[in-house]
């Protein structure tokens, strides 16, 4: 028997748009209202919709450019968003392959639907991703998960930063200051390292910390035991130079 849908909201991603009417389509047909039902040309039009928008559900295609499928569940489970990081999210895909399948497992995908989607193969992914108990997230411990991708590898992974840079560090170092954990305000810019006291790297100089990671930072106290930020606050000229400096 399928779940009262009526009253959830979903996400439908896909650079398609034949496929986002279809999809769309589909759900209403499960009992989805219109006005429950959101749609993202590409990952980063997703991205920008959770960072505002509560959802329920995602069901998402892999394949998309800049920010794919596999980078925004990343996002969504890094705490990236304003939605809970354990969000029941499904892929839309016409032929995954085995290294994006191994990968999306990492991530704690709740399901594949294959291209074109069928709306019987819709609603029981659906039914599936909901009677399904919600894992504990940590949401730290899919930063170093590599989804292949490039806006991965520049913009996501630990290695944001270059590794050796005398300027970069200066410039962060140079406008740091210490910021209990409970006044520490979302997208500060981390002047250093976000280490806990056993020497494990959290965040990396130089990354935006999310409200959601805030949020883990301060719920879970006793685990990661962080008290205090390093906090850097950068004038125009200063976010110039290091922009010049990310980019060679």
């Amino acid at each position: 028997m399928s779940a009262d849908f009526s009253s959830m909201r979903i996400l439908v991603v896909d650079d398609q748009t034949l496929v986002r009417t279809l999809v769309s389509q589909a759900v209403r047909t499960l009992g989805f209202r219109s006005e429950n039902i959101q749609q993202a040309f590409d990952g980063n039009n997703a991205l920008h919709i959770m960072g505002v928008r509560q959802v329920d559900i995602v069901l998402c295609d892999i394949q998309m450019q800049p920010l794919n499928g596999l980078d925004l569940l990343k996002a969504v489970r890094s705490g990236r968003t304003s939605n809970p990081p354990n969000l029941p999210f499904v892929f839309l895909s016409a032929h995954p392959d085995r290294s994006n399948i191994m990968t999306a497992a990492k991530l704690h995908v709740d399901g594949f639907i294959v291209k074109p989607p069928k709306p019987a193969d819709i609603e029981k992914n659906l039914d599936a991703a909901f009677a399904r108990k919600r894992p504990s997230i940590d949401p730290f411990s899919y930063i170093p998960i590599p989804t292949g991708s490039d806006y991965d590898s520049t913009l996501f992974g630990l290695s944001m930063l270059p590794e050796q840079s005398r300027d970069l560090d200066a410039i962060l170092a140079g406008n740091a200051c210490s910021v209990p954990l409970d006044e520490a305000k979302p997208e500060s810019l981390l002047a250093q390292d976000l280490v806990t006291p056993d020497g494990v790297v959290l965040l990396p100089r130089g990354l935006h910390i999310s409200s959601m990671q805030l949020k883990v930072l301060r719920d879970f106290r006793e685990l990661y035991r962080v008290d205090c930020l390093s906090i850097a606050t950068l004038s125009p000229r200063e976010l110039h130079i290091m922009s010049r400096l990310l980019n060679g």
